[in-house]
């Protein structure tokens, strides 16, 4: 059986964006990472912002396995450090969990 990897139901992200997202506003592009397979990437354009989501691949998962929930709780707790990590805006639980983050500026 094959699982693809390679899409986002993007009617559904813009949704809940819109419901989470304080200042979201569309039309949203997007655009597949070719790096990332463990996790599937995507590049989410909006006019005002950029974004990059990064969810669990579709299918039967260890429970461990693919933990984006684990990576958002991480660079959230790194972000008031000296650590530069992405900007952690949202982190969606439900059947298709996935993370919504902006990429860290450069530090002086």
């Amino acid at each position: 059986m094959s699982v693809d990897t390679q899409t986002l139901d993007e009617a559904a992200v813009a949704a809940y964006l819109k419901d989470h997202l304080p200042g979201f506003e569309g039309p949203m592009e997007v655009t597949k990472f070719q790096t990332g397979q463990s996790n599937p990437t995507f590049l989410l354009k909006t006019p005002g912002h950029a974004y990059v989501l990064r969810r669990k691949p579709p299918g039967t998962l260890l429970k461990s396995a693919h933990a984006v929930d684990r990576e958002f709780r991480v660079q959230r707790a790194l972000a008031d450090t000296e650590v530069p990590v992405a900007k952690m805006h949202l982190l969606c639980e439900d059947d298709a969990v996935w993370l919504l983050y902006t990429t860290p500026s450069p530090r002086d």
